[in-house]
């Protein structure tokens, strides 16, 4: 089992490559983005594993699914994403931080751009957005459903890596969509 991953359903495979490269140049100044590995459900064509070499904090997680939920210049993009982080590994006190792993995903309607939705394992649903604020919501946007990451259920697709001639942003955890 992976540390944490994200699973993005409903996309085709070439515009999911273009948002991940466009993640992977614009933090590559991060580490994080170094090495990014895609995966493809073998009995699914349209579900998509991401695992990401080096761990990302829980704040850049969290903004990587952000981010590949809303990619740079891709039209009729409508993922289904959703991400599973480990607990243990969020190092700032969070009211969320229940069990062993919270979920983060993207509604259309009820998750800001500059925000992520969180489920944790007592079906609590907050919002993160990127200055670290968390607001409790009085409804549930989506149960806590916890999918197990087994890699042998998958092909691998390709290690995305930052292209090399592509400058760094430097954006930190800004949103991208406030300077373009």
């Amino acid at each position: 089992m992976q540390d944490n991953y994200i699973y993005v359903e409903n996309v085709k495979e070439s515009d999911l490559l273009k948002a991940l490269q466009d993640l992977a140049n614009l933090y590559s100044n991060t580490g994080f983005t170094d090495e990014i590995n895609l995966y493809r459900k073998k009995d699914n064509s349209d579900l998509y594993s991401i695992v990401f070499t080096n761990l990302p904090d829980f704040d850049r997680f969290s903004y990587f699914v952000n981010c590949l939920y809303l990619p740079i210049e891709l039209d009729n993009f409508e993922p289904k994403i959703r991400g599973f982080y480990q607990v243990k590994n969020i190092t700032d006190d969070l009211v969320f931080k229940t069990g062993n792993w919270i979920q983060l995903f993207m509604t259309k309607n009820d998750t800001g751009v500059d925000e992520v939705s969180v489920a944790n394992e007592i079906n609590e649903n907050y919002n993160f957005d990127f200055g670290g604020h968390v607001k409790k919501l009085n409804k549930k946007l989506e149960t806590y459903h916890f999918i197990e990451l087994d890699l042998n259920d998958y092909y691998f697709v390709k290690v995305i890596k930052p292209n090399k001639k592509m400058k760094s942003t430097n954006l930190e955890l800004k949103p991208w969509w406030k300077f373009w």
